[in-house]
């Protein structure tokens, strides 16, 4: 029996060879981006999975209130764990966990790396499992563990395990260091990733105050494991008593509390985008929210239309079938076996699609990769997941095709049928209302698509309000450092200025409370350099004037932005007292609004303190856009000659905003891919719509020609119905596309966008005109224009 409905199924099939084409070209393509959505997913979903053994181990997070609203964060004041370590207040075992910039040198060479200062409890918590040596030696001062990528840099083909690294800490001490192994390749979806791993005292022995001075201001992650969750009450019981020696020695991040969060819960807590955030995470972030869900409505959208053409076609090719129905039925036929043949015909589709659609992984995950920055390629041996989706997509997407074509069809009567009373229309209620639901979703795609195409070249021009795609920004360690640099690098030509600050706004500039004679306000504040700096980063004053050098200005004026005047309701602002941790500041100048947080955030309101040159943390430095690539790496260079064992710590101002340019690239790349995507998909439906319709009204083509028809008039006729169709499809498209932009994208997402305009909509009618005019135009135009006596003497 089975054997009988593949034979007949590949026959079918065989003589629908174009049509066939389409439908598995445009479903291959569409299960292509469900696998990749899938890998995505799965890779989210499955983070930190590795670690099999962390079911009692917890991180302990800091408890802060931030502009009003409670905010947690993922690390700790490091007295706090050190206080721990001595006393476990209730805990089994504590880990602490920090990082730092070091130079490793090797062979004559150094490089800029990262160390990870750590307990030994923390490959007792979580899996790290060894590919050389053994943790016998961890605790020793002198020892190291390295990742395997580490050992392939430094240690080609080479036993790395007894190997020696020279590192060089912030304090420019040379340390050597032999390793005692080498793990297994970190999963990347992993909260902790590490290249250099060492005990967590040679931490200690670097610090500039003691750690367990409270007036050490480092903050680091700690993991707690517990005996049970009831212990969790009793360990923050015991911890509160180190509120108020930390609240005293910093102001400036008061705390209220600490919380314990299972480690299972870290994976869902690390995107800002999604609710539950934690803030100041030094872990591993798992961005789970846009770029998780955008891929998975990407691929289901195009699954829909693909089903749509599907489910359309299958209904066109049975109009060509009634009599086989009718003769089947009246040899014997059940009704359940016709629904199984038209299954199968289906499944097979699909089948040859799910094939099609590996061909369209590999071709397409390049592009997934440099949207999501992860490596999706499935594990084929153990993720048996992924198999079980790639057999349910084709069998799913068949059944939920074809299975009203079966039942409908099926279900007529095969006397009505050999009697010529029933027929199948190549377009009834049914398919017309899917040629709809596609083109519908095809233009609201197109609208959607041109909109974030707009709003990506609008937030590439925008004005942040200062220089942010001119800056670099080199970290110093002290003052003699920033003397240094500054005067090495002003010879460069390509350098327009060069400043200093002691915070750099938009990477550590604060929140704090500022009260005025109309009330409290909630500001931004930093503490920047005087004239050089405004100038190096593009600030403008509007009103008022400078910071001058002195101790008068450092200690007793500021500057605000143009928000904070609104806000505060000042008419004239200079000269104005503003309250700040119980010191009096006069404003002696206005700055215009910056954006430091890019175009997702309105600008609050800021102020900025004249900083000393002595206190100087950063060396800022502006040059044009198109040379910064050689200035930064022309710094790197310079930075090694005047602080050869000091670490490069460097960024550049653009890089604080690179997730909210990475999201707006992500939301045009994606948006326009699902666009053109989607309307080939419903192009390819109305060709094999109006190919059939055109076979099936063959007759009546050519006794109109016959008549007298023009062609004009036949291409009328044909496609009165289409155009109309067409029309309702661009209404119902525009419609949902302009609510999603302008109501969700840009009230909730994007602060800062263009004004839409009536262009998205008008070009989206004028693309699905031409689209359809250059795919259809030939086939009706021909059938038009054939011979009519070739039509009626094949009847």
């Amino acid at each position: 029996m089975f054997s009988n409905y593949f034979k007949i199924a590949f026959r079918v099939l065989w003589r629908n060879k174009i049509y066939v084409m389409l439908n598995v070209a445009g479903l291959g393509f569409a299960i292509a981006c469900c696998i990749l959505a899938y890998l995505n997913y799965n890779y989210r979903a499955k983070f930190d999975q590795n670690h099999t053994n962390a079911r009692n181990v917890y991180r302990l997070n800091s408890e802060r209130t931030v502009d009003g609203s409670k905010q947690t964060w993922g690390v700790v004041p490091l007295p706090l764990a050190q206080t721990m370590q001595k006393d476990f207040a209730g805990a089994e075992r504590i880990a602490r966990l920090s990082s730092t910039s070091v130079i490793v040198k090797h062979m004559d060479a150094s490089f800029d790396e990262r160390i990870h200062y750590t307990d030994k409890a923390l490959f007792d918590f979580f899996n790290f499992p060894l590919k050389y040596g053994n943790l016998s030696g961890f605790n020793k001062s002198d020892q190291i563990i390295i990742s395997p990528s580490l050992a392939d840099k430094y240690f080609p083909k080479q036993m790395p395990v007894g190997q020696s690294l020279t590192l060089i800490g912030a304090d420019g001490s040379n340390k050597v260091y032999t390793v005692i192994a080498v793990t297994e390749k970190i999963p990347e979806n992993s909260s902790i990733q590490f290249d250099i791993i060492t005990t967590f005292e040679n931490r200690i022995a670097v610090g500039e105050v003691q750690a367990d001075n409270w007036a050490n201001a480092t903050r680091i992650t700690t993991f707690v494991e517990l005996k049970n969750e009831r212990a969790a009450r009793l360990v923050t019981a015991n911890l509160m008593p180190s509120l108020a020696p930390h609240n005293s020695n910093h102001k400036d991040w008061l705390l209220e509390g600490f919380s314990l969060q299972p480690f299972s819960d870290l994976a869902t807590s690390s995107d800002i985008d999604m609710s539950g955030y934690v803030y100041g995470s030094q872990l591993n972030s798992n961005p789970r929210g846009v770029l998780v869900i955008v891929p998975v409505i990407m691929s289901i959208f195009i699954l829909i239309i693909t089903c749509f053409n599907f489910t359309n076609v299958s209904i066109a090719f049975a109009s060509g079938r009634l009599k086989e129905i009718g003769v089947r039925k009246v040899i014997g036929g059940l009704r359940r076996e016709l629904v199984w043949q038209f299954l199968t015909e289906n499944i097979i589709l699909c089948l040859l699609a799910s094939t099609l659609g590996l061909l369209f992984v590999s071709l397409l995950a390049p592009t997934m990769i440099e949207l999501t920055g992860i490596d999706l390629s499935p594990d084929l041996n153990k993720d048996f997941g992924f198999w079980i989706f790639l057999l349910l997509v084709p069998v799913v997407s068949a059944i939920c095709s074809g299975l009203y074509p079966a039942l409908y069809v099926s279900s007529f009567q095969p006397v009505r049928i050999l009697k010529g009373k029933t027929s199948l229309g190549s377009s009834n209620r049914f398919t017309r209302f899917l040629l709809l639901a596609q083109f519908s979703l095809s233009c609201f795609a197109l609208v959607v698509g041109i909109v974030m195409t707009q709003n990506a070249a609008f937030q590439q021009k925008a004005d942040f309000g200062y220089a942010i795609n001119e800056v670099a920004v080199v970290q110093v360690n002290n003052a003699q450092e920033y003397r240094a640099l500054s005067q090495a690098v002003q010879s460069n030509v390509e350098i327009k200025s060069v400043a200093g600050s002691a915070q750099q706004i938009g990477e550590d500039s604060y929140t704090s409370t500022a009260r005025t004679k109309s009330g409290e306000l909630q500001v931004q504040i930093a503490q920047v350099g005087g004239q050089e700096y405004l100038n190096t980063m593009g600030i403008r004053v509007v009103d008022g004037r400078q910071f001058h050098s002195g101790e008068a200005d450092t200690d007793q004026s500021i500057l605000v932005n143009q928000t904070f005047v609104a806000r505060s309701g000042f008419k004239q602002p200079i000269g104005q007292q503003v309250t700040l941790d119980s010191a009096n500041y006069t404003i002696i100048g206005v700055v215009n609004d910056y954006k430091e947080f890019g175009l997702h955030d309105i600008v609050p309101p800021c102020i900025l303190r004249l900083a000393r040159p002595d206190d100087f943390k950063y060396v800022v430095v502006r040059a044009d856009r198109d040379k910064l690539s050689q200035v930064r790496k022309y710094l790197q260079e310079t930075w090694h000659k005047v602080a050869p064992n000091v670490p490069y710590r460097a960024f550049l101002q653009s890089d604080l905003i690179e997730k909210e340019l990475r999201m707006t690239q992500a939301f045009k790349s994606i948006s326009f891919f699902l666009a053109i995507v989607t309307l080939l998909l419903s192009a390819s439906g109305l060709f094999a719509q109006i190919s059939l319709n055109i076979d099936k009204r063959s007759k009546e083509i050519g006794m109109r020609k016959v008549l007298g028809a023009s062609v004009l008039q036949i291409i009328a006729s044909v496609n009165h119905r289409f155009v109309r169709i067409l029309l309702l499809s661009f209404v119902v498209g525009s419609v949902f596309g302009y609510l999603f932009t302008s109501k969700f994208i840009f009230r909730f997402i994007f602060k800062y966008h263009p004004v839409t305009g009536p262009g998205p909509y008008i070009i989206t009618l004028l693309t699905v005109i031409l689209c359809c005019v250059l795919i259809i135009g030939s086939k009706v135009y021909n059938a038009a224009t054939a011979n009519p006596i070739e039509r009626l003497r094949a009847d």
